[in-house]
């Protein structure tokens, strides 16, 4: 007993074997969604474990970790990853419940393998009526081409040579990939010699588990090729293999591609031609079905407005202006977009850092600003929360809570008018007060922020002690 007692009380035992039990409740909760067939119904049960999740996801982050002794930094940045890679391998066989998407890549796959160019028809096109099956019935948007890029296609057509129907296979592939994104995240860490047990804030964040691993979103394939494209910059790799994995997470989800002018700022013409040549060699697909893919992504993007913010309330205010506040609203956004990235440019990129959070702002503002912000989405910039500063945005730390809101959809089956409000406002209020703070930091180098939380009595009594101060100086 005394020898446990001993062990107990060496420094930075405690809070390694508190991240323990966390990571241990953490599982627990994923064992436990994983055996539900359907997660939203009903949707409080699933809302309130993610809640769980995240309060236990926060509290690792922000309160054990900084405790954690410099001489156990390996090992537990170890634990953290071990236990990544179970919450995911935790949550596979339970059923994509939370989106019909998977349906989409499976129909998707199953067309380009056998030999006809996804982009060309829609699934209810009588061109394809002899391949539709149990998985064309729940697939959505049946009117619609596809949208999916042409890597994202490639993978569709891997997986459903691999799988089939099998849906865990298709997850598994991401849920693998996903955990790739956690080492890459990792070894970053070292190169750019930051604590290692940062890789927290994305390996425990619930939302690239909830919605790569239980849902099976294929958005986690471009992460991955956009963090290798980070992993290689960090590590001097070649401007080839960088512009090359570049490409590939633009022809993933194409709005990657606001990041082609912050690399060519940074490598210049060098990086250029291999991006144009793999651009042009890795779209053709696309490119052969240019028109009936541009006709898809014109129904999806005027039909599917989901779960803005700004879009919506500026879409909301320009209504009682004119009848085609829509376009307006949507003339503005694109503004925006293309503001952040001349932003983005307007001075040389010097720093791997400074790489990495001029993409973080450009992805995240677009992402701010667009129509439709599916929970999923904010997985691109989630890896970021690991690489920026010396802690993660506590305002993003909690839009990836607060963005779980949108299942809300399923209580009464409409969106409420209430979601966008509990989703975005903490988040910008944090946003605001984070650039405050940044902002008076900047000014005062030593550190010294003016009345940030002090109460009337502290600055009447800091008043009074400078007096004092001052006071032998004017004798």
């Amino acid at each position: 007993m005394q020898s446990i007692t001993r062990i107990l009380r060496q420094p930075g035992v405690l809070p390694f074997l508190a991240l323990l039990a966390v990571g241990v409740d953490t599982l627990g909760i994923y064992l436990y969604l994983s055996q539900r067939d359907y997660l939203l119904n009903p949707v409080w049960i699933y809302l309130t474990f993610y809640t769980a999740l995240f309060l236990l996801y926060a509290y690792a982050g922000g309160r054990i970790i900084p405790k954690i002794d410099v001489r156990h930094t390996k090992a537990a940045a170890v634990m953290i990853v071990v236990c990544g890679v179970l919450f995911r391998a935790a949550v596979l066989p339970a059923p994509p419940s939370l989106s019909t998407d998977m349906y989409r890549y499976v129909w998707d796959g199953k067309v380009a393998v056998h030999g006809i160019n996804p982009y060309r028809w829609a699934p209810n096109a009588p061109q394809l009526r002899p391949l539709r099956d149990s998985m064309w019935s729940v697939t959505e948007y049946k009117a619609y081409q596809t949208i999916y890029m042409p890597v994202s296609q490639a993978f569709f057509a891997g997986n459903y040579v691999l799988f089939g129907h099998n849906l865990i296979g298709y997850k598994a592939v991401y849920a693998s990939l996903d955990a790739g994104v956690v080492l890459m995240i990792l070894a970053m860490l070292k190169r750019l010699k930051r604590p290692l047990t940062s890789v927290i804030w994305y390996a425990w964040c619930p939302l690239p588990i909830t919605e790569v691993a239980l849902a099976g979103h294929q958005d986690v394939v471009g992460v991955f090729f956009l963090m290798l494209a980070f992993l290689l910059v960090v590590r001097r790799g070649s401007v080839n293999r960088i512009a090359v994995a570049l490409t590939c997470a633009i022809l993933t989800k194409g709005f990657a591609l606001l990041l082609i002018p912050l690399f060519w700022r940074r490598y210049g013409k060098a990086f250029l031609v291999p991006s144009i040549i793999s651009l042009s060699i890795l779209s053709l697909p696309l490119v052969a079905c240019l028109p009936e893919f541009l006709h898809g992504m014109q129904q999806y993007l005027k039909t599917v407005h989901v779960n803005s913010g700004l879009f919506q309330w500026m879409d909301m205010a320009l209504s009682h202006i004119t009848v085609a506040h829509s376009q307006v609203a949507a003339m503005i956004s694109n503004a925006a977009i293309v503001a952040v990235a001349i932003w983005s440019v307007r001075r040389p990129v010097n720093t791997d850092q400074e790489l990495l959070r001029r993409s973080f702002i450009v992805l995240a503002a677009t992402l701010m600003v667009v129509p439709t912000l599916f929970p999923w989405y904010l997985v691109w910039v989630t890896p970021f929360l690991c690489l920026i500063g010396r802690r993660p945005s506590w305002a993003f730390v909690l839009l990836v809570c607060l963005i779980g809101l949108l299942y809300t959809y399923y209580i009464s089956i409409q969106f409420q008018w209430w979601t966008p409000v509990l989703e975005y406002a903490p988040f910008y209020l944090v946003l605001a007060w984070e650039y405050w703070v940044w902002r008076n930091r900047r000014r005062n180098p030593d550190g010294q922020l003016p009345f940030v939380g002090d109460s009337l009595a502290q600055r009447m009594t800091m008043m009074l002690a400078e007096a004092v101060r001052q006071e032998p100086n004017k004798a």
